[in-house]
């Protein structure tokens, strides 16, 4: 079985897939070591880490680069966050997504802030581009309609999971949400696997599982966490005049 049909079948088993989301080499293969079963990446995460603020400011072929040497160091499926697609141009959009694949990834997220019509044209783009060339890509549509506080966000993602399926999108990833009412209302009202951040009204898995959530990612979480404890450390270092904690 290759990746991408070891990817796609993970979100459609009994339990969701929990994604370890990497921002270099060496944070993904502590997440495959951990036992994960596939690896994201944050590109907020990516970016922060080499200076630039989130929301494709990092050039691409920065963050293409630090994905490719990612997929390098690992032995299980990867997806790569690809903010809007780096671009509004439909020719540029179908290169980069072949740049993706030609590294080796599976899967990709695409987010919607800019809404719909321009969402759905470069939606059907890639999945007509994906169609023509005999090559395929697991693409989880994210939208970011709560984030937006948009007016009727229940409805209008409902609406949006429909238009994107039809587009061809793989999966559902729905940002800005952390109420289990809300969030089994969403699965059973959409006819994609359901993808959601495990923040921490929400972080116990158990509680996602019985929503009927198929995956659960980190989003950037684990890349703060990891610094959090890194500043406090060497902040520590620095007040003690020691460093007894290094060791």
């Amino acid at each position: 079985m290759d990746q991408y049909q070891t990817f796609y079948n993970l979100h459609h088993q009994s339990q969701p897939l929990v994604v370890g989301n990497a921002w270099n080499a060496k944070s993904a293969q502590i997440i495959e070591k951990a036992g994960f079963d596939a690896v994201a990446t944050s590109s907020g995460a990516i970016a922060d880490s080499l200076g630039y603020k989130d929301g494709e400011q990092i050039p691409f072929d920065e963050m293409l680069y630090v994905v490719k040497r990612i997929k390098s160091v690992l032995n299980i499926p990867l997806s790569m966050d690809m903010e809007r697609g780096y671009t509004n141009d439909q020719q540029h959009l179908i290169a980069n997504i072949q740049s993706v694949i030609d590294i080796g990834v599976v899967g990709i997220n695409l987010e919607d802030p800019q809404g719909e019509e321009i969402y759905l044209e470069k939606l059907y783009t890639i999945s007509n581009y994906l169609k023509s060339s005999n090559q395929q890509l697991f693409i989880n549509a994210r939208t970011d309609v709560f984030l937006q506080k948009l007016p009727n966000p229940f409805e209008t993602v409902i609406a949006r999971a429909k238009l994107y399926k039809a587009a061809g999108a793989n999966g559902l990833f729905v940002t800005g949400v952390n109420d289990t009412g809300l969030i089994k209302e969403i699965v059973a009202a959409v006819d994609l696997p359901v993808n959601v951040v495990g923040v921490s009204a929400i972080a116990d898995v158990q509680l996602l599982v019985d929503c009927g959530v198929k995956r659960i990612s980190m989003a950037g979480l684990l890349y703060t966490a990891s610094y959090k404890k890194i500043s406090d450390l060497v902040t520590s270092i620095k007040s003690e005049n020691s460093l007894a904690k290094l060791y």
